[in-house]
């Protein structure tokens, strides 16, 4: 995969409502599939309806009896990826708190990875659809974060759940973790949905340390706002080329607001001050400052996160202090980051193999930490540490999702939360 989102309304009202659209006809049901499997693989600006009516097997203008425009399908699609979250009523049958919960992820998961594509393509794509689109879509989003955060409520309000964070804490926490799946599931391996639901049932309620080690652990002060200015950093790269610099900077802030393919050189070009022709003096390519951005990105995150844990001795300690430092690092390269994830697909092969190279490598860091916190005696050992990572890369890199600059919390102060969350779980005691 070169590149999830969502969901009920009153969890004590039912969750039927009126579609957008009628129910749509198999045959449109498959186009919405192949067309966000390339928009998966390749992304929405680089795919062509040519492409898409190929891969469909019939002619482009056929196409259009099908849809309006290309937009129209992206927009199409991400309703459609969203609906079956609103419509799904068996988690408000549950009387019990806990289980209503545990019935949410897995309705939730179930429903994701149903259409495990589109929503990929909802999650990754929304900033191309048009503004009127775009709100219709977040609506839909809304609407299932309001439901999901009131099963949380109740279950607070029950004392089933820990109250000294906010339902909407938690509820981001849940919903980075399920939603981060999309990513990275295969369908059709020994590992199974429902094997999935129980892990992330076991981390969301009951957290990854053991009970003996939660001592340590204390949630940040949620109600002092943090004074330390959130510094967005410059690109840290080609520190003896300041116009090198620069031009990243420039790239950065126009691929991560309007998308690589959108963006042109000549706009570069532009927002530097300088003629098209003096931006080759220093790159080659558009591509050469996509790749520059990545490899920057992806190296900066793990020399902060190296050097956060260094001195640390004591192993919980060090696997919270990776998660503040790994969404510290994250938040001042945010642009960059969010770049990294959205547009490396648009990379040569060989280039989008030595950025996946990185990624992983920074990712197999992650879960040698962990593994060794699992050794130690400190971590649960009834979940591997490939997918106790894999649950907190889904928490720590979604922030770059909800957080906004200027909101009640800062970097430190998420990364502190998220922490304890993941490390200590939701429950008010272990099942």
């Amino acid at each position: 995969m070169k590149a999830a989102a969502i969901l009920v309304v009153d969890s004590k009202v039912p969750m039927n409502h009126a579609s957008t659209f009628p129910p749509e006809s198999p045959t449109v049901d498959r186009l919405f599939d192949t067309a966000a499997d390339l928009f998966w693989r390749q992304g929405y600006a680089a795919t062509t309806t040519r492409e898409i009516a190929t891969a469909f097997g019939i002619q482009q203008a056929s196409l259009y009896h099908h849809m309006a425009s290309k937009e129209d399908l992206l927009y199409r699609i991400c309703v459609s990826s969203l609906e079956p979250f609103l419509e799904d009523a068996t988690v408000a049958r549950a009387e019990c708190p806990l289980d209503r919960i545990k019935l949410l992820i897995r309705a939730h998961l179930t429903t994701l990875l149903r259409y495990q594509q589109r929503n990929v393509t909802q999650l990754t794509e929304l900033r191309s659809l048009s503004p009127r689109h775009r709100t219709e879509v977040l609506k839909l989003r809304d609407r299932y974060e309001h439901f999901s955060r009131s099963i949380l409520k109740d279950a607070q309000a029950a004392g089933a759940i820990r109250s000294d964070v906010s339902a909407k804490f938690l509820n981001l926490e849940l919903m980075s973790i399920l939603n981060h799946a999309a990513l990275w599931f295969r369908k059709g391996r020994a590992f199974t949905e429902d094997h999935l639901a129980e892990i992330f049932t076991k981390v969301f309620l009951e957290g990854a340390v053991k009970p003996g080690a939660r001592r340590r652990l204390t949630l940040p002060d949620l109600t002092a706002h943090d004074k330390k200015p959130t510094r967005v950093r410059k690109t840290s790269i080609t520190p003896d080329n300041p116009a090198l610099a620069r031009a990243l900077d420039a790239a950065v802030g126009l691929f991560s607001r309007k998308g690589y393919a959108a963006t042109s050189t000549r706009e570069v070009a532009k927002l530097l001050g300088i003629q098209k022709a003096t931006l080759y003096y220093h790159v080659e390519s558009k591509e050469d400052l996509l790749f520059l951005i990545c490899e920057s990105a992806l190296t900066k995150i793990r020399t902060d996160v190296e050097a956060a844990i260094r001195d640390r001795q004591d192993p919980v300690d060090r696997v919270q202090t990776l998660i503040s430092s790994h969404i510290e690092s994250l938040l001042r390269d945010e642009a960059a980051h969010s770049t990294t994830f959205t547009e490396m697909h648009a990379l040569s092969e060989k280039r989008f193999e030595q950025v996946m190279q990185l990624r992983d490598g920074y990712e197999h860091m992650v879960r040698a930490e962990l593994q060794k916190a699992q050794e130690s005696g400190v971590l649960r050992q009834d979940i591997e540490a490939k997918y106790l990572s894999l649950v907190l890369l889904g928490i720590t890199n979604r922030v770059m999702v909800w957080y906004r600059r200027g909101g009640p919390l800062s970097p430190g102060q998420v990364g502190r939360l998220l922490g304890v969350l993941f490390l200590e779980g939701a429950a008010t005691s272990q099942l």
